[in-house]
């Protein structure tokens, strides 16, 4: 076989493209996430607070609380 095979150079250009894709759209969805983080804790760029969000904040923060400390005690009654 003296030259490439053509199957598999589409086969590379595909991955390379199906990668370059995956890249982009990653920064994206992080890049708006940390804007979205920092939005909230600026004051929220001149938005309106919702009772709602807040609530769902609260919750979240409570139950993720609930959670850590049912898993501290889950990982110190099993491991002492």
């Amino acid at each position: 076989m003296s030259g490439k095979d053509p199957r598999e150079e589409a086969r590379r250009r595909e991955a390379r493209s199906v990668l370059d894709r995956a890249e982009r759209e990653s920064e994206t969805v992080l890049r708006s996430t940390f804007e979205g983080a920092h939005r909230s804790k600026a004051g929220g760029g001149g938005e309106e607070d919702d009772a709602i969000e807040r609530l769902g904040r609260k919750i979240g923060r409570g139950a993720g609380a609930v959670f850590a400390l049912g898993l501290v005690a889950y990982l110190v009654w099993t491991y002492l």
